[in-house]
This record gives structure tokens, sequence and C-alpha cells, in this order.
């Protein structure tokens, strides 16, 4: 199985870097092939191809808002409909669940079919979500 980790950080830092990493190391060691994509302001990524794909975030702001380019970066990736894929946004000080749900609903208006969806604290976290998501076939 093919996994895309895709994350967009609201600031500077890697600490929702390293949640991403975490998870795709955790998918690498089940045997499958995640592969790690920051989305950035410009840039078109094809998701093609994936079958799953792991959005993740972080709040934006008092209001849970997110990152403006992740929706341009899903918007231009291209074949999204009926792609199962899972949400996370990492714990901020305030408004996570907000962001998560802002979050998801980006995803499922580009077509994405969201079965998992998760507000993380670390990097211990990430990995188990990874873990947990429900990314075998049916």
């Amino acid at each position: 199985m093919r996994v895309a980790v895709v994350f967009a950080p609201a600031r500077g830092g890697d600490s929702l870097a390293a949640m991403a990493q975490s998870m795709a190391r955790a998918l690498s060691a089940k045997g499958w092939s995640a592969d790690l994509t920051e989305a950035k302001a410009g840039e078109a990524h094809r998701l093609t191809g994936y079958d799953y794909v792991i959005v993740g975030t972080e709040p934006v702001g008092l209001r849970g808002k997110i990152p403006h380019r992740l929706s341009d970066f899903l918007a231009q990736a291209r074949t999204l409909q009926g792609t199962r894929s899972m949400a996370f946004v990492r714990k901020g000080a305030v408004a996570s669940a907000r962001a998560l749900k802002r979050l998801m609903a980006v995803m499922e208006s580009e077509g994405m079919i969201v079965n998992f969806a998760e507000v993380i604290a670390g990097v211990e976290d990430a990995a188990a979500a990874a873990r947990d998501a429900p990314i075998e076939r049916n």
C-alpha cells in the first residue's frame, strides 16, 4: 500500500514535521510505502496513486483556523475524489478541535473520505495514530 503523509505547519518550528516523520516511520515499519510531503505555497503535488492520504496541520490563532496554503495544495493535488484519508492536528493551547473540524471539512470538500481523525500531542502519539489508522483495504 502507498500512503502519503502531507503536513502544513502554521508557523516556524519542526514539531509538526517531526510528527509527520514519526507517522511515516511507523507506516514503513508495517511494510507500507510512506511518502512525506510538506504542503508549500504555490507547489502542486499529485496525490494520485496513493491508497491512503494522511493530512496534518496545526491551529492558526485563537479561532482554530488552518493554513490557507493547505486548502490550495489539496485543491491542486488532483483526483482526490473517493480517497480514504486521515486528518490530524497538532495539539495547541486552544482551538485544536476546531482546527481539526475545519481540516476535515476542507478534505471532504475535495472529495476525500476522512475515516480517522485525531488531535495529537507528540511524536509518540503520532506514531500510535498512524498504526491505528484504518488503512487496510476493504
